[in-house]
């Protein structure tokens, strides 16, 4: 969860605090979803912008707009892709593809670029 510790301080949160809830969002969690660089910078998103109080929707409009911003953006960045599968052109679900993909570097040397990525839109929108 490398964007959530990433921006940890403009959230005014620790380092500690960011990786905890993002630690089972890895590799799509785990389930060919969505990189985890897009689910670290909601997390991030929703810890700035998110409405706490079930009824304020104008809070919840202000924290959906930055969330579809950032998506829009990232879906510009990599031709629509946003899950782990469709980003690294590898099915994460079955172990020994997962394995490969790590150890021949793929996701060493992909990942980085979401990250990069995320954290770049992340700064427009924090």
């Amino acid at each position: 969860m490398q964007v959530l510790g990433k921006v940890a301080d403009a959230l005014f949160i620790t380092k500690e605090e960011a990786y905890r809830p993002g630690s089972c969002f890895g590799a799509g969690m785990l389930m060919g979803g969505a990189c985890s660089a897009i689910t670290g910078s909601f997390i991030a998103i929703g810890i700035k912008y998110g409405n706490y109080a079930p009824n304020d929707m104008d809070q919840k409009a202000i924290v959906n707009a930055k969330r579809m911003e950032f998506l829009k953006r990232f879906k510009e960045a990599y031709d629509g892709k946003v899950t782990c599968p469709e980003l690294l052109k590898i099915d994460l679900m079955d172990p020994e593809k997962r394995k490969t993909a790590h150890d021949d570097g793929t996701i060493e040397c992909a990942c980085p670029n979401f990250i990069r990525t995320a954290l770049k839109i992340l700064k427009d929108l924090l």
